[in-house]
């Protein structure tokens, strides 16, 4: 078992063609329907630590995000804010020299309150048509969730997953920009899987980013989100936020 395990993992060790790391630092806002029809959505900083390697194998992106760090700014009725750690690692394993990939990603999200897991397996394509890069994919959806002040818990399959990411990089002003919009959704969601977060069967963020690098370390990005039954928004609404970045 501990060969395999080696083995396994020794596809992943693969000397990098690429490797980047970057650090956010910026704030997040809610606009104010959002915030009346979802109490646990108010504005607060963040720090985001990302990494992104890509090899002859394939492709590896992970991050961890502080929301509140120090919990800072108090929630919604001058209740008390708080700490959330939010987690991403997705990994893209090429198939043979196909545009087709073993697909895994794994989202995780947690605070006093709440957490939540998703785990994605399944098959994503990469698609170039000029200057625009396209990643899409589907898979099953395995989640855990709990909720403290009610005790529900779920922890199981729960439907299926798609994604849809399109980067478009351009220059403009002297400056270059990548505008990227990610779009990701979950169908057919369990009965207790909603019961337990309040969510429907279906739900989905898409994310649209327009990132301008100032030097070839520093950087600014800008962020609108629309949340459908999705986080702490499962009567939906619309996020926005800027920060400021540097990478190394």
């Amino acid at each position: 078992m501990k060969k395999q395990i080696l083995t396994a993992l020794s596809i992943f060790l693969v000397a990098p063609a690429i490797s980047a790391t970057s650090v956010d630092v910026g704030y997040k806002a809610y606009t104010s329907d959002t915030k009346d029809d979802n109490g646990g959505a108010y504005d607060q900083p963040f720090v985001k630590l990302t990494h992104f390697n890509k090899a002859d194998w394939g492709t590896l992106l992970a991050y961890i995000k502080l929301e509140n760090p120090g919990e800072i700014n108090d929630a919604q009725n001058d209740k008390d804010g708080k700490l959330t750690v939010k987690s991403l690692i997705i990994v893209d394993k090429q198939i043979s020299d196909s545009k087709y990939n073993y697909w895994m990603q794994n989202f995780l999200v947690s605070n006093r309150t709440v957490m939540e897991d998703n785990l994605y397996l399944g098959v994503t394509t990469n698609r170039k048509y000029g200057g625009l890069f396209l990643n899409a994919g589907v898979g099953v959806n395995y989640s855990a969730a709990s909720l403290a002040p009610t005790g529900a818990h779920f922890d199981g399959i729960s439907g299926y997953a798609a994604v849809i990411n399109a980067r478009y990089p351009f220059s403009a002003m002297g400056l270059k920009h990548s505008l990227s919009v990610n779009y990701e959704g979950q169908f057919d969601r369990d009965e207790e899987h909603m019961s337990t977060l309040g969510y429907a069967s279906y739900g989905h963020q898409i994310i649209t980013t327009l990132k301008t690098s100032m030097t070839e370390s520093f950087y600014t990005k800008l962020h609108m989100t629309h949340f459908d039954s999705w986080g702490a928004t499962p009567n939906d609404g619309i996020e926005y936020g800027v920060a400021v970045g540097f990478s190394f």
